[in-house]
């Protein structure tokens, strides 16, 4: 049984030894009896909005479970100690070049990119994981200040098909409202820059900055500070090629209506 699976079981269990009916209990954590029942039926992650409710009305710990052992078991070795530092962070720099930064993803277009690789419960524990990336930069009590540099392809590659890149472009303009959350767009005419080289990701947390090397199936978690030097100075020369907030702006803006 995975971890998820094992989740699932007791959010029922718990259910049923307070005797509410899935309505009930949906009621009183705000969500509707079809979504506790999609979450019971393993139809739908049971995400940390849904678990911070529980945890709130019932006084139960799913949340911590959530982060040890959901995160956790899904997540690859290499990527646990990068997921810490996000957590942690006081201030978090993305460049993705192919697709929309991990922490920005919706359910739908993480979906689609995870299942290139997973199915099944592997694939659901892997959105479950990514998601929660979501509740890190936009958590209520200090959130990390967030900079994120996208490669304009990234806005115009039909990840899960039209329908999930309206909803992907639309919140990821909705990101951009938020007073922590910023998001920079590197234009189609540019030629060579340094984010040819693929992903950059850095997170300062407790006065030190890490970095992030990903690559398909494989990555590490840079702390030398010669090499987090070397990836801070990439970051800064990728951003040299975005356009300001507004421009950037305007950019998504056409693409979300290129995608209606």
């Amino acid at each position: 049984m995975s971890a998820s699976e094992y989740l699932i079981e007791d959010l029922r269990r718990i259910r049923e030894l307070l005797g509410l009916t899935q309505e009930s209990w949906g009621e009183r954590i705000h969500f509707s009896a079809s979504h506790v029942g999609a979450v019971e039926r393993g139809e739908r992650p049971a995400l940390p909005d849904y678990l911070t409710a529980v945890d709130r009305q019932y006084r139960t710990g799913f949340m911590k479970f959530y982060r040890k052992f959901v995160i956790g078991e899904s997540a690859p070795v290499w990527l646990r100690p990068w997921l810490d530092y996000e957590r942690e962070a006081t201030m978090l720099r993305y460049f993705e070049l192919a697709v929309i930064s991990g922490v920005l993803q919706t359910e739908a277009y993480a979906r689609a990119v995870i299942g290139t690789t997973r199915s099944g419960v592997a694939a659901d524990d892997a959105v479950a994981a990514r998601l929660a990336r979501w509740g890190v930069v936009t958590r209520e009590a200090n959130p990390p200040r967030v900079v994120v540099i996208l490669d304009d392809s990234a806005l115009r590659r039909p990840v899960g098909g039209p329908a999930v890149m309206h909803e992907q472009l639309t919140v990821l303009a909705e990101a951009i409202e938020r007073p922590n959350i910023s998001v920079f767009i590197v234009p189609a005419y540019v030629g060579a820059y340094a984010g040819l080289d693929g992903p950059v990701a850095l997170a300062t947390a407790h006065g030190r900055t890490v970095g992030l090397r990903d690559a398909p199936g494989a990555g590490d978690v840079v702390e030398d500070p010669a090499a987090v030097d070397l990836l801070d100075r990439q970051w800064e020369a990728i951003r040299e090629y975005a356009l300001p907030q507004d421009q950037s702006l305007d950019l998504i803006m056409k693409a979300v209506d290129s995608w209606t």
